[in-house]
């Protein structure tokens, strides 16, 4: 027989709310029951190894480039100095001529080096910029806190980080342009009001609206004077490799003077990463499909009937151009857009489209 006592009868009463609750199961007992076992890592939860923590050892691709680069270089140079040599056994004046032409030669080749890696670092500041101002931003926005200022004797509340932050971000951009004539108007406008700013939001936007906007008329002016030429050129020429050659010639050129329009002045070697990071921004945000889709607007508004087939094609480079552009102003513009109205490709294409279907039908009546 069994040890344990037995349990004694007990009187209840039905109603007796506590009777309601269900039964205690064994994994509710705390004595009985166990732990759940800890879940197990889910694969999307691990790291992903990049191609850096891949490599291990020397990398002897880079050692091969540099010592090939390497030998070429001192090929090159005894090849020169033993041409230098025998011009100077021949006369001595030929060889100071060609010392002379040596050193013009590398004097330029230097300054070509130098203002690349200076359109490289002007194009990086621009970003630096952009990234200042975000967080700065960012800064105010999550402050939450609109300081008030009576006079010029009330001081600044809220977070001095923040405070101090807009401040460099509208120091930097307003000293960015300092040196552009057609711009004092907004810069005397700019510091006329940032004295009775109120808030740090209101700092950035100001800047926005006052300065930054004048240059945004600038970029979109460019912008449209592009898709234009471009959508008037591969609308008339008949070859194929003419018009691709003057597409990126123009599209180039385009993007290094929107570049330059906001205080990039990038050279080749800037240009052509600007290039690549205009092409890949497009790329991802779909805009080669809203190209394509604007000849459905066209079509909707009667445009198109009046165009040849030339003409489309030129439309359609010409807003390819408008695409290109827009995006390389949201990559070059060193602000956020706050206040002033950012540039839309639908209107900026329109516009171009029209233009060319009112000089085409203006040819027609002519002839």
């Amino acid at each position: 027989m069994s040890d344990t006592p037995r349990r004694q009868p007990q009187l209840f009463d039905p109603a007796d709310p506590r009777l309601r609750a269900s039964d205690p199961t064994p994994q509710d007992d705390p004595l009985t029951s166990e732990p759940p076992p800890e879940p197990a890592p889910r694969p999307s939860s691990l790291r992903v190894p990049t191609v850096a923590d891949l490599q291990r050892g020397i990398n002897w691709g880079l050692w091969l480039a540099g010592s090939a680069i390497s030998l070429l270089i001192m090929s090159f140079a005894l090849r020169f100095w033993s041409f230098v040599w025998d011009l100077f056994q021949r006369q001595d004046w030929i060889g100071w001529v060609a010392v002379v032409l040596a050193g013009i030669l590398v004097l330029s080749l230097t300054m070509l080096i130098a203002r690349e890696v200076i359109g490289v670092f002007r194009l990086a500041k621009l970003q630096q910029l952009r990234k200042q101002s975000e967080t700065s931003l960012q800064m105010a926005a999550d402050a939450g806190v609109n300081p008030t200022m009576v006079g010029h004797s009330r001081v600044m509340h809220g977070n001095n980080a923040t405070n101090r932050s807009v401040a460099e971000t509208v120091t930097s951009i307003r000293d960015l342009y300092a040196d552009r004539p057609e711009l004092a108007w907004a810069r005397a406008r700019l510091a006329d009001h940032d004295r009775t700013i109120m808030s740090s939001t209101e700092r950035l936007a100001l800047l926005d609206r006052e300065l930054l906007a004048a240059v945004d008329d600038q970029a979109k002016a460019a912008i449209a004077q592009s898709a234009r030429r471009v959508s008037v050129v591969t609308a008339i020429t008949p070859f194929a490799i003419f018009d691709m050659g003057f597409v990126l010639y123009e599209n180039l050129r385009m993007l290094r003077r929107i570049a330059t329009i906001y205080g990039g002045r990038p050279g080749y070697a800037a240009l052509f990463r600007l290039a690549s990071r205009v092409i890949a921004y497009v790329v991802a945000s779909g805009g080669l499909a809203l190209t394509d889709d604007l000849f459905g607007q066209f079509v909707g508004q009667g445009l198109a009937k009046r165009l040849s087939a030339r003409a489309g094609q030129g439309m359609f480079n010409g807003g390819l151009t408008v695409r290109l552009g827009v995006a390389a102003i949201d990559l070059t513009r060193p602000l956020p857009f706050i206040e002033a109205r950012k540039p839309r490709f639908r209107e900026l294409a329109l516009d171009v489209a029209r233009g060319l279907t009112v000089s085409k039908t203006d040819g027609k009546s002519a002839t």
